[in-house]
């Protein structure tokens, strides 16, 4: 009698666990999926090259970075650390440069792409100035000018990372994201006077005057 127990038993728990293995394959043929695209807008891949120009191989830039994968809660409290850890879950930092070795974060970016802040972005900028004050992580804040003023970032970077250093200035073009570079006009009322060019020409054929002079930053 007792076999016969076991037996079913045996069945039991074999047809359960194919079952179960059966239903979460025909739930995932019954899910898909398509790519959504750049994890950037156009306007945030152009500041991640002129950040990435701008930093070297001093850092390393990541963009979208959660703030728990920063951040903990000092509260030894167990629920004060859900509470403070849920202040902080669905939020994040527009771009870090971490430490090349050790991935360390050593600076977080916010960045202002010129639009009007909500209440919500309002109350995430205030967040981000209190864990980083609170945490001791250097916060900067720059604008979409700085994607065309390399030489001027590298100026804000260096305040923090010492390696950093300021030196020829770097463009990007305006138009498509992609460095400039500099060339010199060989005729024309312009001959022998230095501007920047796309360097996608002839696919881009963005140029700007290498005299250009970007208003000052109060």
């Amino acid at each position: 009698m007792e076999s016969v127990f076991i037996v079913v038993v045996i069945l039991v728990v074999f047809f359960f666990v194919v079952q179960k293995r059966y239903l979460k394959q025909d739930e995932l043929k019954d899910s898909s999926y398509k790519k959504k695209g750049p994890l950037l807008n156009g306007q945030e891949s152009a500041f991640y090259n002129a950040l990435t120009a701008a930093v070297g191989q001093h850092g390393v830039v990541m963009t979208k970075v959660n703030l728990t994968s920063v951040l903990t809660p000092l509260a030894t409290d167990k629920k004060q650390w859900f509470i403070a850890n849920n202040r902080i879950a669905k939020s994040y930092f527009d771009y870090v440069v971490c430490d090349p070795r050790t991935l360390e974060v050593r600076v977080a970016i916010e960045l202002d792409n010129g639009k009007e802040l909500s209440k919500g972005k309002v109350d995430r900028q205030k967040l981000l100035i209190h864990v980083c004050k609170s945490a001791g992580i250097p916060l900067i804040g720059t604008n979409i000018k700085h994607s065309y003023q390399v030489s001027r970032l590298r100026r804000l970077l260096a305040a923090h990372i010492d390696l950093i250093e300021s030196d020829k200035e770097v463009r990007f073009c305006k138009r498509c994201g992609s460095p400039m570079t500099i060339k010199v006009a060989s005729q024309g009322e312009h001959k022998g006077r230095r501007f920047f060019t796309c360097s996608r020409q002839p696919h881009c054929t963005y140029t700007e005057n290498y005299n250009v002079v970007f208003e000052e930053e109060g």
